[in-house]
């Protein structure tokens, strides 16, 4: 293998593991040491990838978001084509994936941000751009809904989708709280079945 490959790889791993270990134990939590261990390279090593761990956490960031937006992509891309429909099957998937994990760790975006986004402006817009994307995306089928007359028009597309967004981050963490499901599954049912119908 090439050595510009196995820089590649590295990195991805180095990724991959930060990710999986700040989702599971935070970004306090976890310690440099304790994911180059994991990866199985030397701490040193750690800095010809990134220049500090924040950098690295705003690339984990990164990689949460674009890894997430690939996973909504294909949900939406099998599931109903009806936008209220499309939505709550979107939801559903990502809570069935919740009831599989042993480790129940909600959202990465929001955690870090109750941890970290007043301690670093840098990871704080990194996360936001995330947001935006997540938002972005949902927002365009709230439109679509109001404008066939599924979803209610009464509230802006950015209105009720900021409500989402702030309904489900908050399930999301009670989830962690109560060491269950049960708040995901009631967000989703208030949403689907009363909020966001006309």
């Amino acid at each position: 293998m090439k050595k510009s490959n196995q820089k590649t790889e590295a990195r991805i791993k180095l990724l991959q593991t930060g990710l999986r270990l700040f989702a599971e134990n935070g970004y306090n939590g976890t310690g440099i040491k304790e994911i180059v261990d994991e990866v199985g390279i030397p701490k040193g090593s750690f800095y010809n990838y990134f220049k500090s761990k924040e950098d690295f956490t705003v690339e984990i960031i990164q990689y949460y978001s674009d890894t997430l937006s690939v996973l909504w992509a294909d949900i939406f891309a099998l599931g109903p084509q009806e936008p209220l429909a499309a939505l709550r099957n979107s939801f559903e998937m990502i809570l069935s994936h919740h009831e599989q994990s042993e480790v129940r760790t909600g959202c990465l975006v929001g955690n870090l941000a109750a941890e970290i986004s007043e301690a670093s402006d840098l990871c704080r817009q990194k996360m936001h751009h995330a947001t935006i994307t997540w938002k972005n995306r949902v927002a365009g089928y709230i439109r679509q809904g109001q404008r066939m007359g599924t979803i209610r028009d009464d509230i802006p597309s950015d209105g009720l989708t900021d409500f989402i967004w702030n309904a489900w981050e908050g399930a999301l963490l009670n989830m962690k709280i109560v060491k269950s499901t049960a708040p995901v599954k009631e967000c989703i049912r208030l949403l689907f079945d009363f909020f966001l119908k006309p």
